[in-house]
């Protein structure tokens, strides 16, 4: 039996497309005043089940970890459920920590990807940090840049060549052709389930009213689902060169 799972879970992974059978739209949720901490959610319906979610991430940038308590993780198991119902959970169940960290300061995306947009390389973003009027800003200033990192796949992973994938983060000033690395996993956390790829979806900046920046970008991870790979978010923080 567990061989015949296994076999089934490979080909699913194998016959399908690279498209994400059940892709999680995001909300930006905001920064705190000091820009430490930054939320988010995502949201959707499953594939297979059909059944909406929705999840709030609250970050810890200087740590790039979770704040402790988050996240907080909805699903309805109701194919009938409104998607608005349950955002409305998990808005409920995460007030209280995003109102300790005052965490409803917006932000300013800067560049966007949508999963439904035909871009050459999802795994490239370029930007200019300011908006300036009358065509003044330098373009393609900034270029954001993923790379995958192969890793073994533990034996749950079913991954027919044997590895999931993580990745790194290269961050490029163009005009001053200076580059510099923003992130590189040295391993993968479980909470990514067996990734199998990624792209950049949206590059997000904060300044806070004592002039210091942070920067985040979310990043799409794909992993294996019911229909396809499905695609989550993640937030990595990164400072420009």
């Amino acid at each position: 039996m567990r061989a015949l799972v296994c076999l089934l879970g490979l080909l699913i992974v194998a016959t399908t497309s690279a498209r994400a059978a059940d892709n999680a739209e995001r909300a930006v949720i905001g920064f705190s005043p000091d820009g430490r901490y930054f939320a988010f959610e995502q949201y959707g319906v499953q594939d297979g089940s059909g059944f909406p979610f929705s999840e709030i991430f609250i970050v810890d940038l200087d740590a790039n970890q979770w704040v402790k308590g988050s996240p907080f993780r909805e699903k309805v198991e109701d194919e009938g459920a409104l998607v608005s119902a349950v955002r409305a959970r998990s808005a409920e169940a995460a007030q209280t920590l995003l109102a300790q960290l005052k965490a409803a300061e917006p932000g300013e995306v800067l560049a966007s990807q949508p999963i439904t947009e035909t871009s050459p390389d999802r795994r490239r973003l370029t930007f200019d940090p300011y908006y300036a009027s009358l065509g003044k800003q330098s373009a393609n200033r900034y270029t954001l840049s993923l790379e995958l990192v192969p890793f073994a796949a533990p034996e749950s992973c079913y991954a027919e060549d044997g590895k999931q994938m993580g990745f790194k983060l290269t961050i490029t000033d163009n005009d001053q052709n200076a580059a510099k690395e923003a992130h590189k996993d040295s391993a993968i956390p479980s909470s990514r389930y067996c990734p199998r790829d990624y792209d950049i979806a949206d590059v997000i900046a904060y300044r806070s009213s004592s002039g210091s920046e942070r920067h985040v970008a979310l990043i799409g991870v794909y992993t294996p689902g019911f229909e396809g790979l499905n695609r989550r978010l993640i937030a990595v923080p990164f400072a420009l060169p």
